[in-house]
């Protein structure tokens, strides 16, 4: 066979290969992908490929020197291995863009306990020296407004902005003394309270967050170096343990509370019991009733479906923050803002960022 007749035969099995890849990033454009049809996809690629090698292997070549045909193959094979590891992680993989990078840059000893976003996802309140609390407007629409906090001789750790009401809980602890406060955000016709919700001797509180009608508040209790998850109503004396572990997350509709233990983030439905482990992180977040996100031990954001059997798990890569690595991820509780706290080690510093879908 004349090399000019191949030509134009190899160009037309390049252009099907192409055609067909263009085809897939439209259909991924147009619809969410589903896990069934990803795999059928998955498996019409490869099929096609195989048959394009069949046809070169049958068909009669131009004779070339040995080491040029060699070199095509292996140039060939890393070309379609390139393609594939593309399309697969382009599959598995869902994309969040960063709006405000950088907005605001906190000092090394800053945890990511101390900052939280609000509700609407336009305002960041965070802890700026032992007893003041300030929040920052998102779109710098508001001035920054620092809010005392009770002058104790403890320290506050952490912070939670309640889901409906200008209110944020703090934890403080002084020695063995740990206490939970709950603090009006002053507006124009109302000046800053506090008031004391919880106080207890030879304990330790990290992470409280607020229930989606804001009438409870879940926390983690530590005592003689055990973990667990304890919840006091904001508007009784009410008290009482739900789970072992630590970090607690309420869902939006209030059926489920992620939580993290040993390692592991786990949910756990409150009216059944019934626990689920997602896989090794920390830190859950829900964005939705049934999605969560997480962040996995190597820094990055997972987000999961609770509601699917088995569930389905995929990475959340966040554009304009490649190589960084996440230390938290907090959804606003209307599910459209996600609070990204990461560290930057030029300078040693805490890093927020802001990001939507």
């Amino acid at each position: 066979m004349k090399e000019e007749d191949r030509i134009p035969r190899d160009r037309a099995d390049e252009q099907t290969v192409t055609s067909l890849l263009s085809h897939l990033q439209e259909m991924r454009q147009a619809v969410p992908v589903n896990y069934q049809l990803k795999s059928e996809l998955k498996k019409q690629l490869l099929q096609r490929m195989k048959e394009l090698e069949l046809q070169k292997t049958d068909s009669v070549v131009v004779k070339m020197p040995h080491n040029r045909k060699k070199l095509l193959r292996v140039c060939a094979a890393v070309m379609i291995a390139a393609i594939t590891v593309g399309v697969y992680s382009w599959w598995e993989k869902d994309v969040l863009a960063v709006d405000k990078q950088g907005l605001l840059t906190l000092p090394a000893h800053t945890t990511e306990e101390q900052v939280d976003i609000d509700p609407t996802g336009k305002e960041v309140a965070y802890l700026v020296s032992p007893s003041v609390i300030r929040t920052v407007s998102v779109d710098e629409k508001k001035h920054p407004l620092n809010i005392s906090l009770p002058a104790t001789d403890g320290e506050y750790r952490a912070l939670s902005w309640a889901n409906h009401n200008e209110q944020v809980a703090v934890v403080e602890q002084s020695g063995k003394q740990a206490r939970i406060w709950i603090v009006d955000i002053p507006d124009q016709n109302n000046v800053s309270s506090s008031r004391l919700l919880k106080e207890e001797e030879n304990v330790t509180y990290h992470s409280p967050a607020w229930s989606p009608g804001d009438e409870t508040i879940a926390y983690t209790r530590i005592k003689d170096g055990v973990e667990e998850i304890w919840v006091s109503s904001t508007v009784s004396f009410q008290e009482w343990k739900l789970a072992e572990g630590s970090q607690p997350e309420w869902s939006p509709d209030g059926r489920f509370l992620a939580y993290t233990k040993a390692g592991k983030v786990q949910v756990m439905e409150v009216r059944t019991g019934n626990i689920s482990v997602l896989g090794d992180g920390k830190w859950p977040s829900w964005s939705q009733n049934a999605a969560l996100t997480y962040t996995s031990p190597e820094g990055v954001l997972v987000e999961a479906q609770v509601d699917e059997e088995p569930f389905a798990s995929k990475e959340l890569e966040l554009l304009n923050l490649f190589g960084e690595q996440v230390v938290r991820g907090s959804w606003s509780s209307e599910g459209n803002q996600l609070l990204v706290v990461h560290r930057d080690e030029q300078p040693k510093s805490l890093v927020i960022s802001l990001a939507s879908r």
